[in-house]
């Protein structure tokens, strides 16, 4: 398998975007089977943009929109379309579009999904890629465990939309429509071997663990029988300025280090999940990502130079785990789609090219670029006996080489 990256900055004319994207594509000539990914600026025409892709390009697309996407060029950018078209004679893609989601519908929309993938892609899968809907109705999380479970735990990829707009559309791609409640799902099978990197660097604000006592889903109730609140004052976190000033931006500064305890899984990466909302009445916070009782946590700091470190970590990890595999046999890694959290992107403040420009940099040879700015990363942290542990990130950044 190969890929091809198609840009384009037109943000008026939404057939003029498409042409150019599959000018783009043409003229690297794609192979028998193909399928796509486009990130684009919430501000270009969703509706009309997302309908000529699907009238010009001939095969699937699904994508979402995005603070700033990757592309080998200009590194990381606005106001464009970056398009990746995974592509080859040797492998096979299935893609599905679920219904309106609901809690009560979830795993059997996923079913359904996964099954069309299955039988379009003739096979179980390699890697499955997945484009949720932003919205408040069902944690990412919920998408993530539920297709490992159906899939028998292959890799699961992705990240959720995000927007550079206060209170804009955030918005996923698929079938030529934009929509916020469904969510798609692409199944690679064939002659595709991806391996990942995650890295989420940061300073320890409190180097002591704590273990949650109670919680559901991505509520944090108690630590260690003190109110989660409370926590967070015994940690030296100033609650009540960051209560007053109730201000996502706040709370992406200092997040939380965990290390999952889940169906008796304990993972050797810890996640990261920022802080959403905190709730004095009864001290509880909300997060972004789930997060289970039996959890460690530790309070932590993200600044510049932990976003700068952990960029190079991970493409780092990602050359190292290709020369590795390389030694083994004879395959070529053509791809690297990066996923990088949008948190990072607003404590870069008027920094916001240093993780395109590290990547761009560092980028191996022969490898396109592509990806995206997420409101939450999906990458696996431990592969073994090719069972992936899937899981949400915050505040990181991952990347599969294909």
């Amino acid at each position: 398998m190969r890929s091809i990256v198609a840009v384009t900055e037109e943000m008026d004319n939404a057939e003029a975007a498409a042409q150019e994207l599959l000018d783009q594509i043409e003229a690297k000539g794609p192979g028998r089977n193909s399928c796509g990914f486009v990130f684009c600026d919430v501000e270009m025409a969703h509706g009309d943009f997302m309908a000529a892709i699907k009238k010009k390009i001939p095969f699937d697309v699904v994508g979402c929109t995005s603070i700033a996407n990757f592309e080998a060029q200009k590194g990381a950018q606005i106001l464009s379309a970056v398009l990746l078209v995974l592509t080859g004679d040797d492998v096979r893609f299935g893609v599905a579009l679920t219904d309106a989601l609901t809690p009560e519908n979830l795993r059997q929309e996923l079913q359904t999904a996964y099954e069309k993938t299955k039988a379009a892609a003739e096979g179980p899968g390699k890697i499955l890629f997945l484009v949720p809907p932003f919205n408040d109705v069902i944690p990412l999380d919920g998408y993530v465990d539920t297709l490992s479970e159906l899939s028998g735990n292959i890799p699961v990829f992705g990240g959720l939309p995000s927007s550079n707009v206060a209170d804009g559309d955030i918005l996923m791609y698929a079938d030529g429509r934009a929509f916020t409640d469904r969510a798609a799902i692409v199944l690679v099978d064939g002659n595709v071997r991806p391996i990942f990197a995650v890295q989420n660097v940061l300073s320890d604000l409190s180097e002591q663990k704590h273990v949650v006592s109670k919680a559901e889903g991505n509520v944090i109730y108690t630590v260690e029988d003190m109110p989660f609140v409370e926590y967070l004052r015994h940690v030296g976190l100033l609650v009540d300025d960051l209560i007053a000033q109730g201000d996502l931006a706040v709370y992406v500064s200092t997040p939380l280090k965990v290390y999952i305890s889940k169906n008796h899984d304990q993972d050797r990466i810890p996640v990261v999940r920022t802080i959403k909302i905190l709730n004095p009445a009864d001290g509880s916070g909300v997060l972004f990502g789930a997060i289970s009782e039996g959890s460690a946590i530790s309070l932590v700091t993200m600044k510049r130079q932990d976003i700068q470190d952990s960029c190079r970590m991970a493409i780092k990890e990602i050359r190292d785990k290709i020369e590795a595999a390389k030694k083994d046999d004879d395959y070529t890694w053509t791809t690297l789609f990066c996923v990088s959290c949008g948190g990072r992107y607003m404590v870069m403040g008027d920094d916001k090219d240093v993780e395109g420009n590290i990547l761009v940099e560092n980028l191996p040879r022969g490898l396109t670029l592509s990806g995206f700015y997420a409101y939450g990363e999906i990458c696996p942290t431990v592969i073994e006996n090719g069972r992936a542990l899937n899981r949400v990130h915050n505040e990181s950044i991952v990347m599969c080489a294909l």
